[in-house]
């Protein structure tokens, strides 16, 4: 995101972009308050450093080095973007804030990130568990999400109701693609129908579901594949739909990390034994020549 952002980044938070911090006219308070870094730095640091350093540490966090300092790092850009133009939020700095707001207070990079292994490279003793009340306030925070959200998309668009709400979506100049609408228009309303209502089915049974050993990864794998699907039929929200996808490792637990290792494990034992039958063909055929 913070890549997409940058042959717009001026105009986005510039002082003289979208929005003219100079116009006298200007009396809404939501923009440019002073939660954000911009307001305290305007004059001395120019906006365009705040991107690179954004583009900085969103990699230092991908990679989990200096998991912590870069996890406070993101939430205060992120909140600096919500801060100077909220006009231009699109649901994913709202996500991104609430999970970092989260994560800044436990271990992130205690296992799987640069900082374990350089750890383990210097000799120190990697720590064995983590604070567990962060991550479980992010797992009923996005549960909320769809439990508050689902009861809204009733009341506020009849769409949800007749089937035919992903039609204008997918339609839409705005949201959607808007060269697919054949897609929810073929088989007589149908297929239209089948998205809207299995989108209502996935989102109302993730908030419950998910809390079951039963049913957990079923709601995951679901709910998961519901915001991939949307992400590519609705590319206007992708960022949005793919942090909530970041949002469901949340769910997964030791067990699912366990499978993980078993896959991994078995796929290197494949690939050595390809690797190994491709290395007796080759001498066979070496010999074959010789």
């Amino acid at each position: 995101m913070m890549l997409a952002s940058g042959p717009n980044w001026s105009r986005f938070f510039h002082a003289d972009g979208i929005i003219s911090l100079n116009s006298p006219q200007l009396t809404n308070t939501r923009v440019n308050d002073s939660m954000g870094l911009f307001y305290w730095t305007e004059g001395f640091v120019p906006i365009d450093v705040y991107w690179y350093v954004g583009v900085l540490v969103s990699i230092t966090f991908t990679v989990g080095l200096f998991t912590r300092t870069s996890t406070v790092c993101l939430l205060l850009l992120i909140r600096s973007i919500l801060s100077r133009n909220p006009y231009l939020a699109n649901g994913e700095e709202m996500v991104m804030q609430m999970c970092l707001i989260y994560l800044m207070w436990t271990n992130l990079g205690a296992s799987y990130s640069l900082d374990a292994w350089l750890r383990r490279r210097l000799g120190w003793k990697n720590p064995t568990s983590v604070a567990a009340w962060p991550i479980r306030m992010m797992q009923i925070n996005v549960a909320l999400v769809y439990g508050i959200s689902l009861p809204y998309k009733f009341v506020q668009d009849p769409g949800w109701v007749t089937g035919d709400a992903l039609h204008w979506t997918i339609a839409s100049d705005m949201w959607g693609p808007s060269e697919y609408p054949w897609l929810t228009l073929a088989l007589d309303g149908w297929i239209r129908k089948f998205l809207t209502f299995g989108t209502v089915f996935v989102e109302g049974l993730f908030p419950l579901a998910v809390w079951f050993r039963p049913t957990r990864r079923l709601a995951i794998v679901a709910i998961a594949s519901l915001h991939i699907g949307i992400a590519l039929l609705i590319p206007n929200v992708t960022y949005f739909t793919l942090s909530m996808v970041c949002c469901f490792a949340a769910f997964l637990n030791q067990d699912d990390f366990r499978l993980f290792d078993a896959m991994r494990t078995r796929i290197q034992l494949q690939c050595k034994e390809l690797k190994s039958r491709l290395s007796m063909l080759a001498a066979k055929k070496t010999l074959r020549r010789a």
